[in-house]
């Protein structure tokens, strides 16, 4: 496939979702501080400790890198001994080296204890992922917002770098700059108040362009974080081991580099637009800073001419302007820090508090996993986010205990959707799905999930051992000798047999040099006896045969029986000849069951299932008839 590339960015923009729309910031800048501080109070008291003593500390060395000058100044013009000097300007040298010792004590220290804290925000972020509903996972609306935070200043950086530790230290920078104002400010005023009133005013022109700027780049985050989107989603999914196939038959390799040109060009329009704003920021800054200093310099040589200050202390005051000149600007770009991690806490906040439907607190008690249960649907329907009609409508269906239904229908009738609705994976738009005559709602959905046994179209291993993929947990709570039997239950006892460390080989070779593969139809054997291991009342089945051989096929045709004992089940195929040993069959069209019979009964109706069956089965009897024929009418 190919694009022309005048075309590409219409391509690109027709494949993937529209701009969300801007809004403002959830949380405010104190809410969000204080957010970070019980987090932090929470996982890692010890970061409190050191953001408190690096206050004095700061300050303390500030203080006595002005006064050491002055004072040895001041010696030399009083004409003090050598001995008072050495002893006195050596003194405030061992204090000073003493704050820089623990200046850089603390920071080391402080790399341990960031490194801590970001691995629990971290946790908290992959733990959202793993028990939100899994109606999220699909939703544009939460995949958006995971991809803001993940390109966000949160996970930029380790250490004191990253966003998560920069909001207490700039926090601690903040007190310690306003401290300094006040102490500093207090010292320039003996000289003159002006001085402090300049420097204050010059350095208020500067934070108003830097949130301008701030403000700018805010606005114009689903820009940015859009095109990150596609971008990412062409890496990760370019060089997948499932996908390289289809890349190269089918020349999707230039397509796809096209793309990421494009996306890649994109981009960087807005980060140079970003960096042009910054470039005039730094300007501005510079011409500021230059006509502070300078007139602030000009009003302490003044006052030295006219005899209002001495040498040593002008040397001082001198020294002090600078450093009272930081103390403002640290208190502007401590706000500044602050306020733009907020805006990426604000997308961790809305993630982590992303809405959930499903009932995780005490639920309904379980009946007995040896009996089958029963499935109750009323006037059930479901609507995808962002669609504009029901994929399901109006279901009403009771599935009697330990009756075998099999659900059939051309793709796309909603079959997959209506599983996932009773497996509790979605929530019903409207009506009610009953199991043992209680609403989902009313478990637990994590006990919920454990009446289902389900094997699904999907066929996705994590990188671990064929034991844990059957058994669905760690070496230590799998039981090997159970997933043997499963397996052998499954017809793959011959494959595992063949490989050197048996069930104990290893998955998914992108992580796992020594791994194996599996072809389609072993993996769907491996599903099914996972399936069968965790022995759940409700065994459902969507397309299980999909990837078997014929004789695969109708051995798992052979062991239904068996393996449906004691157990409701559901059966989903395209394959209508498959599903006559079922007690009934449902046929669905456009998110509805339309006809409900056995396999006789169906095709004494004459409806789209007769229809269907007869057009799938004929081309099998023509096939009969023309191998009759060659072999002499026999």
């Amino acid at each position: 496939m190919t694009i022309k590339s005048t075309n590409l960015k219409e391509e690109i923009n027709k494949m993937f979702e529209k701009k969300a729309k801007k809004e403002k910031p959830t949380y405010s800048l104190l809410s969000n501080v204080i957010y970070i501080f019980a987090l932090l109070w929470k996982y890692n008291k010890s970061l409190f400790a050191f953001i408190l003593l690096l206050i004095p500390l700061t300050l303390g060395k500030a203080y006595f890198d002005i006064y050491l000058p002055r004072l040895t100044i001041a010696i030399v013009l009083n004409g003090e001994s050598v001995n008072y000097m050495i002893m006195a300007v050596g003194l405030i040298g061992i204090i000073i080296a003493v704050f820089n010792v623990s200046n850089k004590f603390i920071d080391t220290c402080m790399w341990a204890v960031c490194l801590r804290f970001n691995s629990e925000a971290i946790f908290l972020m992959q733990k959202k992922e793993l028990y939100t509903d899994y109606a999220n996972t699909e939703s544009s609306k939460y995949r958006s917002l995971k991809t803001r935070m993940d390109n966000s200043e949160l996970f930029f950086m380790y250490g004191p770098d990253s966003g998560f530790t920069r909001i207490p230290r700039a926090a601690g920078e903040f007190v310690t700059s306003i401290i300094g104002y006040f102490l500093f400010g207090a010292i320039l005023s003996f000289a003159s108040p002006w001085i402090a009133v300049l420097l204050t005013c010059t350095a208020l022109i500067n934070y108003f362009v830097m949130k301008a700027i701030q403000n700018y780049q805010y606005k114009h985050r689903h820009d940015t974080s859009y095109l990150d989107k596609k971008s990412w989603y062409i890496v990760n999914n370019s060089g997948r081991f499932e996908y390289a196939k289809d890349i190269r038959l089918y020349g999707m390799n230039k397509w796809f580099t096209n793309i990421y040109k494009t996306l890649t060009k994109e981009r960087l329009k807005w980060d140079k637009k970003f960096a042009g704003k910054r470039y005039i920021s730094n300007i501005i800054d510079a011409c500021i800073i230059l006509l502070r200093d300078g007139l602030a310099y000009v009003v302490l040589i003044y006052l030295f001419m006219d005899g209002s200050i001495t040498v040593d202390n002008f040397i001082m005051y001198f020294l002090a302007v600078g450093t009272f000149a930081n103390w403002v600007s640290g208190i502007i770009y401590a706000f500044i820090e602050m306020n733009g991690i907020s805006l990426s806490v604000c997308d961790f906040r809305d993630f982590l508090n992303y809405p959930e439907k499903n009932n995780r607190d005490k639920g309904c008690a379980l009946q007995d996993f040896n009996l089958p249960y029963e499935i109750e649907l009323k006037n059930m329907s479901y609507r995808y986010e962002g669609a504009d009609k029901d994929t399901l409508s109006d279901i009403s269906l009771k599935i009697k205990p330990g009756e075998k239904i099999a659900i059939v229908g051309l793709n796309g009738a909603g079959k997959t959707t209506l599983i996932k609705n009773i497996c509790g994976l979605y929530s019903t738009t409207a009506g009610s799905i009953k199991v043992n005559g209680n609403n989902v709602s009313e478990y637990n959905i994590y006990d919920y999930y454990s009446m289902f046994s389900v094997v699904f179209q999907d066929l996705h291993f994590c990188p671990v051992s064929i034991a844990n993929v059957v058994s669905g947990t760690n070496d230590e709570q799998t039981d090997k000798a159970r997933a043997v039997e499963c397996i052998k239950f499954a017809e793959l006892s011959d494959k595992i047999k063949q490989l050197d460390d048996g069930i104990d080989t290893m998955l998914n070779k992108q992580i796992n040099e020594e791994a194996v593969d599996m072809s389609g139809g072993e993996k769907q054997k491996l599903l099914l006896a996972r399936a069968i291991y965790k022995n759940a009342p409700i065994l459902i089945l969507d397309e299980p045969t999909s990837a078997l051989d014929p004789i695969a096929e109708s051995k798992l045709y052979e062991k239904y029986n068996e393996l449906t004992k004691d157990k409701t089940s559901i059966f989903i195929s395209h394959r209508l000849a498959s599903t006559r040993f079922c007690d009934r069959i449902l046929y669905m069209e456009d998110g509805r069951i339309t006809e409900e019979g056995t396999h006789d009964e169906l095709i004494k109706s004459n409806g789209r299932y007769a229809y269907l069956f007869d057009v799938q089965s004929h081309y099998y009897k023509d096939n009969i008839e023309n191998i009759n024929e060659e072999n002499g009418g026999a």
